[in-house]
């Protein structure tokens, strides 16, 4: 009878989890409590970033892996967040809303078709497009404005909402060059730098918990405007 380690079930397992987390938030938006099935598309979050990296420490990489992540991926960062939004905010818009909402999903279901054929080539250093958990963690800003009441900000939720969704949903499946963070190699002087960078946001996190998610989704949003810019930018000037 042939024998597997329990070291090898370790990243599929984080990705189950990570899937349950995303189905979970599809029920916590079914039954109307926001904050909660935010708070899962996070973990969902959490547990997709853990899993890929105990797969590279490990060595257990599967293909089998990749298919899970991709269907967890799809559940809690494409479907989930969609619903989410059009449960408690766009359905305002009758069936515009609900339009939205598919534009979302079907761009995260070819966002992460595409990634997969790349990633199988492993050639390039460079994703493309935005990734599924941040474009979730983007269309959920109105959500972090209306956990902290800001209510000074004077931007319908509605439109607000519904640009993200599409800006978003457009970036997930557009050529912009976003460079991948497992390929970025720094000096010891850098990343020591980052890892007091991260435990100054751990803090903020702890303490002001919504305030730092919003201002780090913001911060997303904003680079990634920055970067469609300067992508439009050499564009014009190489065809010019």
């Amino acid at each position: 009878m042939k024998e597997y380690s329990f070291i090898k079930f370790i990243p599929n397992s984080i990705t189950l989890m990570s899937l349950i987390a995303g189905l979970s938030s599809i029920k916590f938006s079914i039954q109307g409590n926001w904050e909660l099935s935010v708070l899962m598309i996070m973990l969902a979050a959490f547990f997709d970033f853990f899993d890929g990296w105990m797969a590279r420490k490990l060595k257990k990489s599967s293909q089998f892996g990749a298919e899970l992540d991709s269907l967890s991926d799809f559940i809690s960062f494409g479907l989930a967040p969609a619903l989410l939004i059009n449960l408690s905010i766009t359905y305002q818009l009758g069936r515009l809303g609900w339009i939205f909402s598919l534009f979302f999903i079907v761009c995260a279901a070819l966002r992460l078709a595409r990634f997969n054929i790349e990633n199988m080539r492993e050639q390039s250093k460079t994703f493309f497009g935005i990734p599924s958990p941040a474009a979730a963690g983007v269309i959920m800003i109105p959500f972090y404005i209306n956990f902290i009441n800001f209510d000074f900000l004077s931007i319908d939720e509605i439109y607000l909402s519904s640009s993200l969704v599409v800006y978003a949903g457009i970036m997930m499946i557009s050529r912009v060059p976003t460079p991948s963070a497992k390929n970025i190699k720094l000096s010891p002087l850098y990343m020591r730098l980052i890892t007091i960078l991260i435990i100054v946001i751990l803090i903020f996190l702890i303490t002001y918990f919504w305030q730092t998610t919003l201002f780090l989704a913001v911060t997303y949003l904003f680079l990634s405007l920055v970067n469609l810019f300067f992508y439009f930018t050499r564009f014009f000037r190489a065809n010019s």
